[in-house]
């Protein structure tokens, strides 16, 4: 996590600390979701404590919104949702990229206190810096990946109705070699027919068509390209070299 991030995160904590949890939550008790031991384990566990597996079972079990007791447990537990997706660590139990759709269904950019939502654009803005920053490898049969996987931010942020022009802003300013790297990653996701030029994603090419266009067009750049470029000559690790020139000969 970067320092902004972190910093972020502290104010996020102090923007929405007027939220609490008492006897109970607004949860699914059937035998796939929550139990009532676990429901009694999160409401005694102090909030920065809550681990990433405690905060996946909310997340996997809070089903219902309204805009009052609901969308205030939401709004108690999104502070440590913010910092648990800043260190890497899921508080759901797939990837991060749709933990936090239920933020869609609170309307927040209109019937939250205007702290609450800059604090929250603020987040995604600086979770896209920080991801830009995370290079390491894996080794996959078709040759060396990145292992943190931009669409995650990218697909987190349009489910929870993010600025998705804002994110795409902030990767752009966002430094290289990390930036470009991200960037030529994601290339191999673009689709390029019938007209369109689109990231290709199970999530967003179904319900988000236009918002998985702006990626594919951001991504495809002729700016991008210069980076890309530049970037290959700037890094040493041949196998960071190789996802750069890959990206090239799209």
């Amino acid at each position: 996590m970067t320092p902004e991030l972190e910093a972020i995160v502290d104010e996020a904590y102090r923007v929405f600390s007027g939220y609490s949890v008492r006897r109970s939550l607004t949860v699914c008790h059937c035998t796939c979701c929550m139990s009532v031991e676990t429901e009694q384990d999160l409401l005694r566990t102090p909030l920065r404590e809550i681990s990433h597996q405690l905060l996946a079972e909310y997340t996997n079990s809070a089903h219902d919104w309204d805009d009052g007791p609901v969308a205030q447990q939401m709004r108690y537990f999104l502070p440590r949702y913010f910092e648990l997706i800043g260190r890497n660590e899921d508080p759901f139990n797939m990837d991060i990229d749709i933990c936090l759709r239920r933020l869609a269904a609170a309307d927040w950019r209109k019937k939250w206190p205007a702290a609450e939502e800059q604090i929250t654009d603020r987040f995604f803005d600086a979770l896209v810096v920080s991801s830009a920053q995370k290079l390491d490898l894996v080794q996959w049969p078709v040759g060396w990946k990145l292992k943190f996987d931009m669409t995650d931010v990218l697909t987190l942020i349009v489910t929870a109705r993010g600025d998705l022009s804002r994110a795409l802003a902030a990767w752009n300013r966002a430094a290289d070699p990390g930036a470009a790297i991200h960037m030529a990653a994601l290339r191999e996701r673009v689709l390029q027919e019938g007209g369109r030029c689109y990231l290709h994603s199970a999530y967003l090419e179904r319900d988000y068509e236009p918002e998985a266009d702006a990626i594919g067009r951001f991504l495809m750049r002729p700016e991008v390209d210069r980076r890309i470029e530049a970037t290959f000559f700037a890094v040493s690790d041949a196998r960071l070299q190789r996802l750069l020139s890959d990206a090239m000969v799209r």
